[in-house]
């Protein structure tokens, strides 16, 4: 019997499917849901979509309070993300083993969490990622794997960065 399942893969935050999830506050601009133009490109790319589970809202609950770095930035917090990366990072590689390709992972800027380029901290933007994507970062840092963060206000130069890669691979 044939298969004809998708080979590729994209981690996606969990608010990039449901933003709902997000701290009270933070769901400003058009997408009510789902921040649609990624979305929309993967399933028009038949690109298997598995969600990052919410690294805030598994340790503080749904309805929070939007919190800095600062009042993240804990030995239990970080413990916490310790231990979801290290779920993320297996089920990386029992993909990569069974010869499945992790296009990249996608991160929402600013946040605490799940930001890669950029968080904003007590003194303003800094460039560094965040707590749960950093240790991420490490631990599968030999995949070769790219992280796109994405700005929901200007989304463009990362929805840009992700159809390339997935132009780069269907083309090879």
């Amino acid at each position: 019997m044939m298969d004809n399942r998708s080979k590729y893969f994209v981690f996606v935050p969990f608010c990039l499917l449901a933003q709902a999830y997000q701290a009270k506050g933070i769901v400003r601009y058009e997408w009510k849901s789902s921040i649609k133009p990624f979305v929309e490109l993967l399933i028009k790319n038949d690109i298997n979509i598995i969600q990052i589970p919410c690294i805030e809202s598994t340790y503080l609950g749904l309805n929070r309070e939007p919190m800095g770095l600062s009042k993240y930035n804990t030995v239990e917090f970080n413990q916490h993300c310790d231990k979801l990366s290290n779920q993320i990072a297996e089920e990386i590689e029992n993909l990569s083993n069974n010869n499945y390709k992790v296009l990249a992972i996608l991160g929402i800027e600013q946040s605490p969490s799940c930001c890669v380029n950029y968080i904003y901290t007590n003194k303003g933007m800094e460039k560094r990622s965040g707590l749960f994507m950093e240790k991420l970062q490490v631990k599968i840092k030999d995949k070769n794997i790219p992280f796109i963060g994405i700005n929901r206000k200007y989304i463009n130069k990362s929805l840009k960065e992700l159809e390339k890669i997935i132009n780069d691979v269907k083309n090879h």
